[in-house]
């Protein structure tokens, strides 16, 4: 049996204070037992940062600080945090998630593919193999394959380009036993007057249900602030859970900080 978990945590601009929240979650996560817990989308760095923002943080520091937190605790994590990468023509800035097992080895790390200008420059290419998790965990030895998507790839808007449906086959035919996805959408005055935060998380949700459809449960997380990284006690812009064939099999609060948590047989 593994035990995978969900944080629905507030992401701030403030380093510190999200390496605090997800210091809670963990805890959570150690009293609970859980073997995997997935956090939202920039949860460690905060969402939108500029390069230079991004840059100026003790970034590597404070992971290390939360990876070691986490092993001390016997917890894997799934952590979402924008990143500084090297590439070929030089640095650039990624959102990403991060795999760490309970002894805190980084396992492997996915970006985000479909972006928009106001977030990053580079976007990820499609995935070419599905993560392997393996290890002795909180309740024995575990084995299975993730998936990974974060927020807008999900959603699927970026010029038109649809790519959403070929990734889930590729998950498919990879045989994953579970896709993560973190999220940190718009919500509340961000969208403003012309749509309805209400509607945009429908919209959200009849995308994982749709995307659930292809018998792979999908364990998705959002932010429960602004994605400015300001208080927000409204909404959030799409559901917390864990979704399998349309069914929700565990569900967060619809807003504020919640944890949950599902067992499965790998």
């Amino acid at each position: 049996m593994t035990r995978i978990a969900g944080a629905q945590i507030p992401v701030t601009k403030d380093i510190y204070t999200n390496v605090k929240h997800i210091k809670t979650a963990i805890d959570w996560a150690n009293k609970n037992k859980v073997d995997f817990l997935l956090t939202p989308e920039g949860s460690l760095s905060g969402y939108m940062n500029s390069y230079e923002e991004l840059e100026r943080m003790p970034l590597i520091e404070q992971e290390i600080e939360i990876v070691k937190y986490a092993a001390q605790k016997g917890v894997g994590l799934v952590l979402g945090t924008e990143y500084i990468k090297n590439i070929p023509t030089g640095k650039v800035k990624v959102s990403q998630v991060r795999y760490y097992n309970d002894s805190a080895r980084l396992i492997d790390a996915y970006d985000k593919q479909m972006v928009i200008p106001a977030e990053y420059a580079y976007a990820g290419n499609s995935p070419e193999y599905a993560i392997i998790l393996d290890g002795y965990g909180q309740h024995g030895a575990y084995n299975f394959k993730a998936g990974t998507f974060i927020c807008n790839d999900v959603w699927g808007q970026l010029n038109g380009k649809q790519i959403i449906i070929t990734d889930l086959m590729f998950y498919k035919e990879q045989q994953a036993d579970i896709i993560f996805h973190a999220s940190n959408g718009f919500r509340g005055s961000e969208v403003g007057d012309e749509y309805n935060n209400i509607k945009l998380k429908e919209y959200a949700d009849i995308n994982l249900w749709m995307h659930s459809r292809f018998d792979i449960p999908i364990v998705t997380v959002d932010n429960c602030y602004k994605n400015n990284g300001d208080f927000y006690d409204g909404p959030t812009s799409s559901t917390s859970g864990i979704i399998l064939n349309g069914e929700w099999l565990v569900k967060a609060a619809d807003s504020g900080t919640d944890y949950f948590y599902y067992d499965f047989n790998f």
